[in-house]
Formats: C-alpha cells, structure tokens, sequence
C-alpha cells in the first residue's frame, strides 16, 4: 500500500510511472446547461434534447458509473497509487455539471497545478465544490504553488455575438462557440510532454486561455497549439495519445502526421494514426462523447495502460508496442462525458521518461 505521508506534486508527462491521482466521483451528476449553439457544437445531435437545466443523467447510468470508478480508484491503489477522491456534491441543487470528469478543470505542469477557467458557466464552480479539500490538503506542502481560476466579475460575456457553428472556416478559423472577451480554457484541451504542453484550440478553449495558461506554467515550461481539423473540437486526449516517451498515437481524422511533426519535441518520434474506425454502439448512450474514446486511457507507466474493457481491438493493438493493456469497465463514465484520462488527474509521476 501506499504511503499515507503527501508526496511532492510533479508531473511532467503523460506515460512515466504514476504515483498519485486524483479520480473523480459521478454522484448527482446533471446534463450541463449551456446555450443552444454550444450544444450543438460540441454534442451528439441526438442528445441534444436532454441538455435542459437541471436534467439528471439517469439513475442507473450514475450508479454504475460511480462503481466503475470505485473499482479504478480500488485497482490503483492495489498497484501502490495514492488516490485521492472529490467531495460529494449535488450538482441538481447548484446548477452544475459533475465530478467524474476532474481532467477538465486541473492539471499538474512540473510542481504547480493549475485551475482551469472554465467557459461553461454550468462548471464555474465544480472545483471549489468537489475539489477545494483535496486542494487544501495539498496546499500543505510548502513545494508546490496552486493557480486558482480568476474570478469573472459583473456580467460574463464569453458567449456574446457567437451562433451556431456551420462546419466551414472563417478567416481560415472554425467559428468556435465562444468568444475571446475573458480567457477561457479546459485542462483537457492540453498534454505534457516534458517541458513542453501540446494543445488545441477548441469550442471551449480561446486564444486568451491559451495565453493566461503560458502566464500560469512554471519557468522553463512552453505551450504549443497543435493544428486540429475538427468542428466539434472540445478536449485533445481523444485525438492525441502519447503512449509512452517517442511513441505517439493520433486519430487520422482529426490531425496528421505532417502537423505533429511541426512541434520539434516530437521530430524523433514514431507517430502511428490508429488505423481502425472504432465500433459504435448505443447501449450504454453516449450522451456527450464518441467511440474515440477508445484512445482515451490512463498511463499508469510506459509498459502498462487501463483501457475500457470492450475497446478490445484497441487493446490487442497497442500490445504490439510492448503495452499491456489493463482491461476495465469504464461505460457507464462515458455516458456522462469521458473516459480514464477525462476521470482522473496524475499529480505525481516519476518523469523518467520525459
């Protein structure tokens, strides 16, 4: 087991060897309420209906959800992984969203975690409200620096003059659901690879996100935006997947191989398109994600991975790049917006392999 004494926070990487993690909770969690245009950018079509203001996921999906994540937060700790867990919240009650998903809204960079300003306005206060004592906890060790969000104060303006995106280019730009009033970004938009931070801009991450998150990194860290060709853009870890140090998986449909290499700490690394389509399914539904997800896994180090038990196909093929895939049931999370690396935040890795 574990010990009980807090580690230092360092993170630097998405593959080295992980000591500590934050996984999230499912409990109360409410379909996000946000404006019509947003929906439509960023959410299956045939959903779009349940995005209403205090709409609860189903009961069944939440239970089931929850227990999945127990069983994660359980399988980590059995492999010596400090966990930490977020607080129970009834999100029906204050208007917002969830707890499962704590990739959205933090991210170690080296010694210093960041809070990420959130544009949806149904997530303005999830961290306070779930993660303020993990925050506090760690805010104990006098090694580390904690960047909470700025406050918006009077009106917030982030979705003025934006409308429905029509899937075209302006000004050679997509017409993203928000504007660039404030800075607004989401954690899960960014990976490290060392000190450097690949990106995306997206339907929830605008140019002066991007700029306050290069103000809140430590000395030394630089961020890169990755050239993505995707619409619906909203979060990266399902369109680029770092496996291990030099080895790269991405998804062909949504950026190439001609513009990873244009980020020079990759130019020495193998990049693999994932080559199958990933199988669709309805049952659990996929309120807010794709099949994709099948990329979106939870490095636990450079030889073994955790994979949502039914994206077989994708397990066996990562087998070939000396990766053993740790298979469990994580449905039920996806239902309600994502999958391992979305459910979890690393907060120590030992870095070996940046």
């Amino acid at each position: 087991m574990p010990s009980t004494s807090l580690p230092t926070i360092q993170a630097d990487d998405e593959w080295s060897q992980l000591r500590a993690v934050i996984v999230g909770r499912a409990a109360n969690s409410c379909f996000p309420s946000e404006p019509l245009h947003m929906i439509q950018a960023t959410m299956p079509e045939q959903y779009h209906g349940h995005f209403q203001p205090n709409s609860h996921f189903p009961k069944y999906v939440l239970q089931k959800a929850d227990a999945e994540l127990d069983q994660l937060a359980n399988v980590l700790q059995q492999d010596g992984i400090k966990v930490y867990r977020p607080d129970d919240v009834d999100w029906y009650a204050v208007g917002g969203y969830t707890a499962a998903m704590p990739r959205d809204g933090l991210i170690t960079v080296g010694n210093t975690i960041i809070e990420a300003p959130f544009s949806w306005r149904s997530r303005k206060r999830e961290i306070d409200l779930a993660y303020s004592g993990i925050l506090t906890e760690l805010a104990s060790d006098g090694h580390l620096t904690i960047v909470r969000a700025p406050k918006i104060v009077g009106t917030d303006t982030i979705y003025d003059d934006v409308g429905k995106p029509q899937g075209g280019l302006v000004d050679g730009k997509y017409p993203w659901a928000v504007n660039n009033s404030r800075p607004a970004f989401d954690a899960a938009d960014f990976m490290r690879f060392g000190k450097v931070l690949i990106g995306q801009y997206s339907n929830v991450t605008n140019a002066k996100g991007v700029e306050y998150l290069r103000a809140c990194v430590p000395d030394g860290y630089t961020v890169e935006m990755l050239e993505v060709d995707d619409p619906h853009a909203m979060h990266i870890d399902a369109t680029i997947l770092p496996l291990k140090r030099g080895l790269l998986v991405y998804n062909p449909l949504r950026t190439s191989e001609t513009a990873l290499r244009r980020h020079s700490v990759l130019h020495d690394w193998e990049l693999h398109p994932y080559p199958f389509v990933p199988k669709k399914r309805d049952s659990p539904p996929l309120f807010m994600t794709s099949e994709w997800l099948c990329m979106n896994v939870l490095s636990i180090s450079e030889t073994k991975v955790v994979v949502e038990e039914k994206d077989v196909e994708f397990a066996e093929w990562i087998r070939q790049f000396g990766i053993e895939p740790i298979l469990l049931p994580l449905q039920h999370v996806h239902s309600i917006g994502g999958s391992f690396h979305c459910a979890t935040v690393d907060l120590v890795r030992d870095c070996g392999g940046s």
